[in-house]
């Protein structure tokens, strides 16, 4: 809100004329990627995944495997082996196996919940209704937390490359907004666009950094933690540790779940560096560097959307026109 005004302050007269527009943007794009401050009340699927993850974040639990041979040739989704996965190139591996999966599956639903540092503000958990098609890449989300009942939707290809938003609660009643997903108003409370938003993209990103951190060692610590169950479902648990700002000037450390049966990463937690001294307590240290948390729970793969469930004019949405 306080980014709000200040932005509010700074506009011309022109601007201020289309205030009422803008201030709809701002409200309605507060979304995606995509981790430990009070939870949003309503937001149960928040709550569920900090219980039953919280001991990760000292890195407890271990399960000591140390680095050595990787994935054995025969995993393959379904039955994937927690005691073949060893070190970065497994994991890697296993990725490549989960987005292949991806790759067959049309669409899906989801509840995804996200927390980021934008600006060197941490934001709030939100959790978000989502649906997602494959092609053409489609999104819709609908908040379910913080502000409820804000809705975004996201054609590739379709409104001249823009995404239609609006806000929730009162301002549901005001007309809806198209932005540009990169824009300074529509990423002004988000690290990533929403073309980057779901489980594809998630994986993706994580092989990219993985295989950048294998090529160049970056890391000083590869550990895969003692297998947990996140959403009722079975996970590998992963933890990496980066060597110091120069080596991985983004990230220190991270911690990821991994589905055991699709191999795709259903949680993860990305640690910043601090400018000063670090906590002496692993957990205050975390909490005091996070800066990005994105989970996917009540994931439903090939739901059969169809291209009503990504337009405004759909009746179950409550996007108006100008």
């Amino acid at each position: 809100m306080k980014r709000f005004f200040r932005l509010f302050q700074r506009m011309n007269r022109q601007q201020t004329a289309n205030s009422l527009s803008i201030s709809v943007a701002l409200f309605a794009v507060l979304f995606l990627h995509f981790e430990s401050s009070p939870t949003p009340a309503g937001a149960d699927i928040a709550r569920r995944v900090v219980n039953k993850t919280s001991f990760i974040l000292a890195g407890s639990h271990s399960a000591n495997r140390s680095q050595s041979a990787g994935v054995a040739s025969s995993t393959t989704p379904g039955t994937t082996d927690s005691n073949t996965i060893t070190d970065l190139n497994g994991k890697i591996q296993l990725l490549e196996r989960g987005l292949d999966y991806l790759a067959k599956t049309p669409d899906y639903t989801a509840a995804f919940v996200k927390q980021e540092l934008v600006n060197g503000e941490l934001l709030d958990e939100q959790e978000v209704e989502l649906k997602i098609r494959h092609a053409p890449f489609s999104v819709y989300m609908k908040w379910v937390s913080g502000e409820v009942g804000r809705e975004v939707l996201y054609v590739d290809g379709k409104n001249d490359g823009r995404l239609t938003a609006h806000g929730g609660g009162w301002r549901a009643r005001l007309p809806s907004v198209s932005l540009e997903p990169t824009g300074s108003l529509a990423m002004a409370e988000s690290r990533h666009p929403i073309t980057k938003v779901g489980l594809h993209c998630l994986t993706q990103m994580m092989l990219e950094i993985h295989r950048q951190d294998l090529q160049q060692q970056s890391y000083s610590k590869f550990e895969q933690l003692a297998d947990q169950s996140f959403d009722g479902r079975n996970c590998h648990a992963f933890l990496i540790e980066y060597k110091d700002r120069q080596a991985s000037p983004q990230y220190r450390k991270s911690i990821s779940l991994i589905d055991k049966e699709w191999c795709i990463p259903v949680y993860t937690k990305n640690f910043g560096w601090l400018n000063g001294d670090a906590p002496a307590d692993p957990d205050q240290h975390d909490e005091a560097t996070l800066i990005e948390f994105y989970s996917y729970a009540n994931v439903k793969f090939r739901p059969k959307l169809i291209a009503l469930d990504f337009d405004h004019t759909n009746d179950d949405y409550g996007f108006k026109r100008q």
